[in-house]
């Protein structure tokens, strides 16, 4: 995947800002290309953010030119969707196993946040907008990913997170998380981290 400046470096102005008009005029419902700065900027933001899903290196044969602009964003925005699609399979595999522990920030952000993201998400128009706080912390995330990207890597960190903890019985879990604090279930902290953190001291 390509970064912004990668997009802005091989395409212009000249050849993004008419796939932007045709945006804001999808945006308007075909009645004017005119919007405002903010949401010219945004729609920017959308065309940007799909071009740089275009992978030149596997949509270009050897030897072929770059493709024009509106190609690669069409190109691009067929890759979001499809990563989408991908992301909320594995969302919904994951909530067929998940466990909260308890913790009601857990239960919330996973059986509720993400949920809302996934209804309110606009490839078309704000794909680099990540919908939600994600307040359950989770770590080694690249925070210069946005959108679909944030949310897939978020989703995968939690999945990790579970497989990690049904390695325990549940009840040795939920035994851990309140032996570190009796009203753990309103806390927002990382339950992997504190069960890992409590039996390095117990081994100890």
């Amino acid at each position: 995947m390509m970064t912004k400046s990668d997009v802005t470096t091989l395409y212009s102005m000249d050849e993004l800002v008419p796939i932007v008009a045709g945006l804001a005029e999808k945006f308007t419902g075909n009645e004017s290309s005119s919007v405002t700065y903010e949401r010219a900027r945004q729609l920017m933001e959308a065309v940007i953010y799909c071009i740089a899903h275009f992978d030149t290196g596997d949509h270009l044969p050897a030897g072929s030119h770059l493709p024009a602009a509106k190609d690669a964003y069409l190109a691009g925005y067929q890759t979001v969707i499809e990563k989408v699609c991908k992301t909320q399979e594995k969302y919904n595999k994951l909530t067929q196993f998940f466990d909260h522990y308890g913790n009601i920030n857990y239960r919330d952000t996973v059986c509720k946040a993400l949920p809302a993201f996934f209804l309110h998400y606009d490839v078309r128009f704000a794909p680099s907008d990540n919908i939600i706080t994600m307040d359950y912390p989770v770590f080694g995330l690249d925070l210069n990913l946005e959108g679909i990207d944030m949310i897939r890597q978020y989703i995968d960190a939690i999945w990790e997170e579970q497989c990690c903890l049904m390695q325990l019985p549940r009840n040795e879990i939920i035994r851990i998380l309140h032996d570190f604090h009796p009203k753990y279930e309103k806390e927002f902290f990382n339950l992997k981290e504190i069960v890992i953190l409590q039996q390095r001291k117990m081994g100890g």
